[in-house]
């Protein structure tokens, strides 16, 4: 999806709105992007508020409308400002917005320091309760995958060596097969999710499902690399997951959980110590009763 002017987050936009500096004489490859009074807006300042992993194309609409959001509100500002009556709700509004920004960071730096630790036995008590809900979205692999160049003069044995994947062949494949390789990975004991998988792969798959139950040892090859990869494992989507690959799940499902109850432990010991204080009163509606 495209991003949008109304798109854009209001914490960005207000920190885009607020870069602002006099124009440095001889900033070379900061020169200013435009400048509006005595203010100038730089690229280094815009790109800074951009996130990383967007698209280009998004990346580059996002770049275009901080600036024009800048340009919009340095040129109307003054005008605005003559023609707005009421001042003081846009003053309230932005008090509420700087305030909720300080207690947001508050709650995630306390956030970070709740205890996050979560015993195994709690992981294996929560998979028996909940674990025939934890369907697969995605298939899981175990297995081995190799790149290496076409003219590998290892390359005959890495294939007999990854089709055969007993533990003496391995050894071999890692001593003796990967002196032209450009990766290698042995998953052959763990569970790893197809889309991992796949991102390593010049081709994609359509069905990765019927793929695997076609295929135990396959290669591809592209542009002068050969892709190798051996399974010697899989579940296909929509089956349960297993418990070791669940159980990362599980700890992160746990620790949010338990971070939740950190947060709502700690914001009910300061309301009551603010009730204690008389800094918050009840009126008819007991703030105690339901903290988020």
């Amino acid at each position: 999806m495209r991003a949008s002017s109304a798109m854009i987050p209001l914490a960005v936009i207000l920190a885009a709105i607020s870069c602002s500096r006099k124009p440095e004489a001889g900033a070379g490859p900061g020169d200013p992007l435009v400048y509006a009074g005595d203010s100038a807006l730089y690229r280094e300042d815009v790109l800074r508020l951009i996130p990383s992993g967007l698209a280009p194309d998004d990346s580059s609409e996002l770049f275009r409308n901080i600036v024009d959001r800048w340009v919009e509100t340095r040129i109307l500002e003054e005008v605005a400002r003559e023609n707005i009556v009421d001042r003081e709700r846009i003053d309230r509004l932005a008090e509420d917005y700087r305030n909720r920004l300080i207690v947001d960071e508050y709650l995630r730096k306390m956030g970070d320091i709740a205890p996050a630790e979560v015993a195994s036995e709690e992981i294996t008590a929560y998979y028996r309760q909940y674990g025939d809900s934890m369907t697969l979205e995605e298939p899981l692999v175990k297995g081995i995958f190799v790149r290496t160049i076409v003219k590998d003069d290892a390359l005959a044995n890495i294939r007999r060596w990854m089709m055969s994947a007993q533990p003496a062949d391995i050894d071999e494949l890692e001593k003796k097969g990967l002196k032209e390789a450009t990766g290698y990975e042995y998953f052959a004991e763990r569970w790893v999710e197809w889309s991992e998988l796949a991102r390593q792969l010049p081709e994609r798959v359509p069905d990765a499902d019927i793929f695997l139950k076609e295929n135990r040892d396959v290669e591809f090859v592209s542009g002068g690399t050969v892709y190798l990869l051996h399974v010697s494992d899989y579940i296909l989507s929509g089956n349960v997951m297993p418990e070791d690959f669940a159980r990362q799940k599980i700890v992160g499902i746990l620790a949010d959980r338990r971070q939740g109850e950190y947060l709502k432990n700690l914001k009910l010991s300061i309301y009551r110590k603010a009730i204690k204080e008389g800094k918050l009163k009840k009126g008819s509606y007991d703030p105690l009763i339901r903290i988020p």
